[in-house]
C-alpha cells in the first residue's frame, strides 16, 4: 500500500523492527531504535531510542500513532509521497532535526512554529510556495533548507545569503501579528491600612540593559520590540504609571541614568542617585556609558537623601581575601555592586516614631553554578549594611526596605540568609569552597555556634512583602524560555514595617494562549517584570 492509516501503521512499524535492531550511520552517530509491542509495554520493558527513519518508503499519509512518539529528538521522512503535514506534528515537542524533504508538500501548518527545539529544518524539494509567518517563532533555528520549493524569489535569495535561515526567520516573526494586550495586573490587598502612619510604595525592576538585549540571547524577540526606543518607551511607561513613592532599578546603563531616566523621572519630582558596576573604573570614557548599574529614585515630596554609600563586591574581595584565597578566585571576578540610602522622612505621619528610612538596592550575579558567590556577596552586603546603619549613629531599629535582582529563587540559600537573618557555614551552597577567614574576620561576633554548627549572622530582622500568605499569587518575576521564576525581591524590616499591598503576578492565561515564549516581548519590555509593594511604618522598634 501507498499509504499508512493508524491501524496498519502500527503493523508496518511492529513488523518492521520486531526482532531486530535496524541500525544507521550518519555523521559517525549510530541510530538505534525498538518498537516495543504492547505485550512488552505491558510487561514493563522500556526503550530509549530517540530517533526514527522512515525515508524512501513511498509513503503519502502519516500514522497519527507518530505524534505519540514525544521522546523523539529526530525524524526523517525524507524521500516520500507525503502531501500534507498534520498540525499534530507539533506534539513532538523535543524534536532537534526534522527532515521532509524529496516529498509533495504543498504547505506547513502554522503549528510548526511550536516546535521550539527545532535546529535543522529541511523542508528542500517539495510543491510549497507560501510559509507560514509563525515559522519565524523558531529561534534556535540554524539550518533551514528551502530549495527546490515555487517560493518568492525574495524568500529563496534571503535564505541563500550570509546567515540566511537567521535573516528569513527574522523577516517571518517581525512580520508575524502582534498579540493583543494582556490584562493589567491586579493589584492585592494584604491588609487594610491602620491611617495612623505614612504608607508608601516602593518599585523594584530590573530594566535590562541594551548591551545585553542582544538577538542571541533573545532571538524570539521581534527586531522592533528589542530595540532601545521601543523598551525605553515601555520601561518609562511603566514607571510613571506606578507612581511609586521609591524606585529601585538594576541594569541601568551609565548614559542612561544621566541622560535619560534621571532627566525625566526629575520631571515628575524626583531625585535619585546611581552606582556603576565595578568595572567602569578600569575602562575608557567611551565604554564607561555603556556599563549598567543599580540606581535608587524616590519623591522629593516624601523624601530627601541623607546619606548613601556604594558597595563594591569585587573591591570587597580583595579586602576580604587573606585566609580565603575563592574571593580571588571566584568572588571577586563578578562586578556586581549595591547602594545604601538613608532617606529623611519630610513629613512622618502623626504619632510615628520614624523620621528616617534605609532603601537598598542590589544586583547579585546570575550564574547558577556561582550559588557560592551569591550567597557570599549577599553576606558581604548585609555587613555593610550594618556599618552603613553604624555611621548614621543609627539603630538596628530604622525601618529598612531591600530591593534587588537577586537571582535567586525564594528557596534559595541567599533567601534563606536575609530572611532567617542566619546561614550554616557548611551550607551546601558554598559548594565546599573555603571562606570560613573571610566570615570570621567580616563579622567575627556573629559566628555562633548552634548545634555544634557554625553561622553566619545578620542584625536585621526581615521579611518578604510577597510572603506565605501571597503564595501563588506571584509566580514570575523573571520570564524567559530557558528559566521561568522569581528572582526578584523586596524584603523589609519585621519590626518597623508592614505590608499592606503588592503588585500581582501577570496573566499566565494569556501567556499561554498568545503562545508567548518568554520576555522581552512588544508587550513586556524587559526579562524581569517588575514588582511593587505598599508599605505602612509602625510604631513598634
Amino acid at each position: 500500500s501507498s499509504g499508512i492509516n493508524a491501524e496498519s501503521g502500527k503493523q508496518w512499524y511492529q513488523r518492521r523492527v520486531r526482532g531486530l535492531c535496524d541500525k544507521y550511520q550518519e555523521n559517525g552517530k549510530r541510530r538505534m531504535y525498538i518498537i516495543l509491542s504492547p505485550e512488552e509495554v505491558a510487561a514493563g520493558k522500556t526503550t530509549c531510542w530517540t530517533e526514527l527513519d522512515i525515508q524512501n518508503k513511498g509513503i503519502k499519509n502519516l500514522s497519527p500513532q507518530l505524534w505519540t512518539l514525544h521522546h523523539l529528538t529526530a525524524l526523517y521522512l525524507n524521500s516520500n509521497k507525503i502531501g500534507r503535514l498534520p498540525p499534530e506534528i507539533s506534539q513532538l515537542q523535543n524534536l532537534v532535526r526534522l527532515d521532509l524533504s524529496n516529498n509533495h508538500l504543498k504547505n506547513v501548518p502554522v503549528e510548526i512554529g511550536d516546535m521550539l527545539k527545532l535546529q535543522n529544518l529541511n523542508l528542500s524539494n517539495n510543491c510549497i510556495k507560501l510559509l507560514p509567518y509563525e515559522l519565524g517563532r523558531l529561534f534556535q533555528l540554524t539550518k533551514l533548507e528551502l530549495s527546490g520549493n515555487p517560493l518568492t524569489p525574495e524568500l529563496l535569495q534571503m535564505s541563500m545569503e550570509v546567515n540566511g535561515t537567521q535573516k528569513l526567520l527574522q523577516f517571518l516573526l517581525d512580520t508575524l501579528a502582534d498579540p493583543d494586550r494582556p490584562p493589567e495586573r491586579p493589584w492585592l490587598t494584604v491588609r487594610e491600612k491602620t491611617g495612623k502612619h505614612m504608607t508608601f510604595t516602593v518599585m523594584c525592576y530590573n530594566i535590562l540593559s541594551e548591551q545585553l538585549a542582544t538577538r542571541t540571547k533573545y532571538g524570539y524577540c521581534p527586531t522592533g520590540a528589542l530595540s532601545w526606543e521601543k523598551r525605553k518607551e515601555l520601561i518609562m511607561s511603566e514607571i510613571l504609571r506606578s507612581n511609586a513613592d521609591i524606585i529601585a532599578l538594576q541594569e541601568v546603563e551609565t548614559d542612561k541614568y544621566y541622560h535619560q531616566f534621571r532627566p525625566m523621572l526629575e520631571t515628575h519630582e524626583y531625585d535619585g542617585t546611581f552606582c556603576p558596576k565595578s568595572r567602569s573604573k578600569t575602562l575608557p570614557e567611551e565604554e564607561r556609558k555603556r556599563v549598567d548599574g543599580c540606581a535608587i529614585f524616590f519623591k522629593k515630596n516624601k523624601f530627601s537623601l541623607a546619606k548613601e554609600k556604594y558597595i563594591d563586591y569585587s573591591m570587597l574581595a580583595i579586602a576580604n581575601s587573606e585566609g580565603a584565597d575563592d574571593m580571588i578566585n571566584r568572588v571577586q571576578t563578578k562586578d556586581n555592586i549595591g547602594i545604601c540610602c538613608c532617606l529623611d522622612i519630610k513629613e512622618p505621619a502623626q504619632g510615628t516614631r520614624h523620621s528616617k528610612l534605609i532603601i537598598l538596592n542590589t544586583h547579585i550575579n546570575w550564574d547558577p553554578e556561582y550559588s557560592d558567590v551569591k550567597l557570599i556577596q549577599n553576606i558581604m552586603f548585609m555587613n555593610e549594611v550594618d556599618a552603613f546603619v553604624k555611621e548614621i549613629k543609627g539603630s538596628y531599629s530604622i525601618p529598612m526596605v531591600v530591593c534587588g535582582d537577586f537571582n535567586s529563587t525564594p528557596d534559595s540559600a541567599v533567601i534563606e540568609f536575609l530572611l532567617k537573618s542566619q546561614i550554616s557555614t557548611e551550607h551546601s551552597e558554598f559548594h565546599g569552597f573555603k571562606y570560613h577567614g573571610f566570615l570570621k574576620k567580616a563579622n567575627g561576633e556573629c559566628l555562633g555556634n548552634k548545634n555544634g554548627t557554625k553561622h553566619f549572622k545578620h542584625n536585621f530582622k526581615l521579611k518578604s512583602c510577597y510572603g506565605e500568605e501571597l503564595q501563588g499569587h506571584l509566580k514570575y518575576t523573571n520570564y524567559t524560555y530557558d528559566f521561568k521564576g522569581i528572582l526578584d525581591h523586596i524584603l523589609h524590616s519585621k519590626d518597623s514595617l508592614r505590608t499592606v499591598g503588592v503588585l500581582g503576578g501577570i496573566d499566565e492565561e494569556w501567556m499561554v494562549r498568545n503562545k508567548v515564549i518568554g520576555c522581552p516581548n512588544v508587550h513586556y519590555p524587559s526579562d524581569h517584570l517588575p514588582i511593587i509593594a505598599e508599605l505602612e511604618l509602625t510604631n513598634s522598634r
